[in-house]
């Protein structure tokens, strides 16, 4: 079971530690306040009250054997950093940081720690991608200018196959799986003859710019 700690437990931690936890990891918290704690027990195997800019807390806690850290103290930038450099003095290979500026994130590249995670922004741009585009369901971005989409197909993509759509010939968007409803089940790299049925999710992979054309392109 792969573990992950979370440094503060601002709402963002505390659903962090919920979502992670529906997906049976074990999940480690600290935060200086105790009732954050309290509030976050049911999803935490480990929960410690304590000083999180303190070094000896952070290696009692066992952040060095985690898989990975996330790092969420909202604006307080002079905690944040201070942390991240105990992290990676403590071995800590995999660091993320909730940050809530550019300047932040330019702070967090600087010392080389991993990924920095805008939840606000993140947010509002998937949101966008829904209103815009109401067949996708999810829109979680990958590496610069790509993302992953959950795309229910629109009337013009039902009863043809994946080969016939040539996603990627013609859009240069890769369908990697086919989450079907009727029966439950999901197909990997799904066969060129896969006929599209109603019920189906397709997850699809690509730029941007070409996954932003799936709400034209049965027209």
């Amino acid at each position: 079971m792969k573990s992950y700690v979370i440094i503060g437990l601002s709402s963002f931690g505390r659903y962090l530690a919920q979502f992670l936890s529906d997906r049976n990891f074990y999940v480690i918290a600290i935060d200086s306040d105790e009732s954050r704690v309290q509030e976050a027990k049911p999803y935490i195997a480990k929960g410690l009250v304590g000083n999180i800019k303190d070094s000896q807390t952070l290696e009692k806690l066992g952040v060095n054997k985690a898989d990975g850290v996330i790092v969420s103290l909202g604006e307080k930038v002079d905690d944040s950093m201070l942390i991240v450099y105990y992290l990676k003095k403590l071995g800590v290979k995999n660091i993320y940081v909730k940050v809530f500026s550019e300047e932040h994130a330019e702070v967090v590249g600087l010392l080389e720690v991993g990924k920095s995670i805008f939840p606000e922004r993140e947010s509002a741009f998937r949101l966008a991608q829904r209103i815009d585009n109401p067949n996708i369901i999810d829109y979680i971005p990958l590496t610069e200018g790509y993302s992953i989409v959950d795309w229910v197909p629109s009337e013009g993509f039902v009863g043809k196959s994946i080969g016939e759509l040539n996603l990627k010939n013609k859009y240069d968007i890769q369908v990697v799986s086919v989450e079907e409803t009727v029966p439950d089940r999901i197909k990997l790299i799904p066969r060129a003859n896969h006929v599209i049925k109603a019920s189906d999710v397709l997850v699809v992979v690509g730029r941007n710019e070409d996954l932003d054309r799936l709400k034209n392109m049965d027209k």
